[in-house]
């Protein structure tokens, strides 16, 4: 008999994620071939973090981390913390402007040590939980002005800060 605990599992597209596993699999590939130099050692070089393919994979593994994370959280943890994140997102979009680098024309990237990170990727997904618990809120009537107001204000307040950051380079 095969028996899975369902309160882990319990809501999960399984076709889904062997799809998802499977672009992983082509997109590593593909980097592999395109990048990879004759001579060098396969493995030890998946391992260090100094070649496109090899980054690719440990942000594969974050990313599948952050994924079993949020999986085993309750779905009441996003939307008691959102305001919480969408703060945390502004802050990190602000922190831009003093600490930028510049990459390939765009102003908005933060380098730590040999990891680059766009805070406005981050933000898109602060925004997001903070514009659904408000606008999943029951005394929040889309239909007054205000109500509108307030959602637009969530938006558009990070997308300003985004547009300030130079997101692209203006020849």
């Amino acid at each position: 008999m095969n028996e899975r605990n369902p309160a882990i599992s319990k809501g999960v597209d399984w076709s889904l994620v062997w799809i998802y596993l499977l672009l992983i699999a082509i997109g590593l590939t593909a980097i592999f071939a395109a990048t990879y130099r004759e001579g060098d050692p396969v493995v030890q070089s998946f391992l260090r973090f100094k070649t496109d393919y090899s980054k690719q994979f440990y942000f594969f593994v974050i990313g599948a981390i952050l994924a079993l994370f949020i999986l085993l959280t309750d779905s009441k943890f996003f939307a008691a913390t959102a305001n919480l994140w969408y703060v945390f997102g502004i802050f990190l979009l602000l922190l831009v402007f003093p600490f930028h680098s510049s990459v390939k024309g765009t102003e908005s990237i933060i380098r730590l040590g040999g990891f680059q990170f766009q805070p406005a990727e981050f933000c898109k997904i602060c925004v997001a939980l903070s514009l659904a618990k408000y606008l999943s809120r029951q005394e929040t009537n889309f239909s007054n002005t205000r109500s509108q107001l307030i959602a637009a204000g969530l938006v558009l307040l990070p997308a300003a800060l985004t547009i300030l950051q130079s997101e692209q380079a203006w020849p």
